[in-house]
Formats: structure tokens, sequence, C-alpha cells
């Protein structure tokens, strides 16, 4: 699977969207990346404000930014030191500093719900395996041995679960295991691909996406299911392509990117899937969009 997501034009409106100014109803601030500068790169949208902010503004490629729960800090992914590694700077793009280092490409960054740890991913070609370190980058250890691809880990709330994909099994599948990699499980088992699963803030839900091939496109849609792999609804429609879905620090909202329009954009839901609101509109490419929590004062 490719882990940098592949441009395909999909679907028609599957219900109409408005073009709003950030998220004002939400009221966060949303990072992601694009490549509207001409190379990919970091950006941040606050409330209100129509144009994002290039946070990175660097000849490399910036990627998949995932911010620290307290909102001060993002954790990217940059090649600017010749490989993909992992590297954090402050809210506003500044104190940038590197945190891996090694000769195979990391991939998607998350902190924990603490701060304190960055779970990722380290690509070794055949296989992806899912790690975790300290926050400053210290102490690095791998969670799960398989020769398969395990990708895109999240932590859930309590600390005790990370949900994660792979393709163990053959196609890719929602997997759980607890925080010392112990304990691994499916949730999901069916012939689509279900990737890219995030907790809710409460521990209730996990929000994914549910991706397959029709009418010789790829379609996809998010989905919301119980944290025990029942109760699954879908919260947008198949007729494009949804995915990468995060929750607002709330619980409130769903941001997600989609190529309904033509390209991929941001998008917002509220998480029943009602009142979609499309947050960003440039040619270029915009995704992989997280809330940022309100720094505490």
């Amino acid at each position: 699977m490719k882990r940098y997501p592949l441009i395909l034009l999909a679907g028609t409106l599957a219900c109409s969207f408005v073009l709003a100014s950030a998220n004002p109803e939400a009221g966060y601030s949303v990072v992601f990346y694009s490549g509207r500068g001409g190379n990919k790169d970091v950006y941040l949208l606050h409330p209100g404000e129509k144009e994002p902010r290039n946070l990175t503004n660097h000849p490399a490629q910036d990627l998949c930014p995932a911010p620290s729960p307290d909102g001060t800090r993002i954790a990217f992914l940059s090649d600017r030191g010749g490989n993909m590694d992992i590297y954090s700077m402050a809210i506003d793009g500044g104190d940038i500093r590197r945190l891996t280092s090694s000769p195979e490409t990391e991939e998607h960054p998350e902190f924990s719900p603490d701060g304190k740890r960055i779970l990722f991913v380290r690509d070794f070609e055949k296989r992806t395996e899912i790690w975790i370190m300290n926050a400053d980058g210290s102490d690095a250890r791998r969670l799960t041995n398989n020769d398969a691809r395990d990708e895109r880990p999240f932590l859930s709330p309590d600390g005790s679960k990370i949900v994660f994909m792979s393709n163990r099994d053959g196609n890719y599948d929602i997997y759980t295991m607890s925080a010392d990699g112990s304990g691994q499980k499916p949730l999901t088992h069916t012939p689509e691909w279900e990737i890219f699963p995030v907790w809710s803030p409460d521990g209730k839900e996990i929000a994914y996406s549910r991706k397959f091939r029709a009418d010789g496109r790829m379609q996809g849609m998010i989905c919301v299911m119980n944290a025990d792999g029942g109760n699954v609804r879908e919260i947008t429609k198949v007729e494009t392509r949804d995915e990468n879905a995060m929750w607002s620090p709330d619980g409130r909202f769903i941001i997600f990117q989609s190529v309904r329009d033509g390209n991929f954009e941001v998008y917002q839901v509220k998480r029943d899937g009602s009142d979609p609101v499309r947050l960003t509109d440039h040619p270029d490419w915009d995704g992989w969009a997280a809330y940022v929590p309100r720094a505490k004062k």
C-alpha cells in the first residue's frame, strides 16, 4: 500500500458542501500538508482565516503533521536530512528538532495522549513495523514484528491500547494491541480495505476509512465503530473517496480528506456525518489534516 496519498479522481458530490473560512463552528485550528507551494509543506489554518499559513516553507518534502495534545508542538515527516525522518516544531513553525536518524524511512508519527511519547512506523521495504519513542526521540522501541505492513498506530486516550492497520492476513484490516505490543487482535475482517483508524477522545469509538475499487476507480468512505469493532456506521457516502479521519478534541467533529470536488481537499462533518463543510480550496493536494488542541494559558 502506498503510504503517501495517491491522487485519483473519483466520484461526484454525495451532498452539497459549504466552503468556509477555517472551521468557525468547531473553533479549532487545523494543521495539514499541501502541495500548493510547489512541493509538500505543513500549513496551519486558524478559525476565521481563509488562507493557511505555511509553517515549514522548505525545499524538502514535509508531510504528515501531528499536533501534540497540549497544542504547543507539531511532529511531522521530512526528507530534509536526506531520508524521511521525524521532526518536531513549535506551533508557529519555529524550534525545529530532528527526532530520528535511521537508514529506514519513518512514517505516520502520532503523539501519545500525555504528549510524552510518539508512535511511528519504520519501513523495511517488504514490511513496516510500529515503534514508540520518547517525545524527544530517545528510547525507540519496536512494538510489532511481522512479515506484513503494520501502519498508522494511534494510542487510546487512557494509554492502554493501540489501534492500527495491517495486511498480515492478506487484506488491510484494523487491529488493536496493548501499549507494550502484546495481545494483538483484529477488529475488522471484510473484503474491503479498512485503514487509518483513530480513537475518539473518550476512547469509546474508532473512526476509520473503508476503501475499495468500484466502477474502475478507487472509492472510500469514513466509518465509525465501537471500540470493540461493533455497531459500524457509515459517516460519509460511498460515491467518492474519503479518508484519513481525525476527531476534534471535544469529539463533536470529524475532519478528513476527500476528492469529491476533483482533487484532495480538507472537509469537516459533525460526528454523525451531518453539516458538511469544506475547509480548503486549492488546485493542489491538501490533506492529512488534524485539529490542533487549544494550548493552555
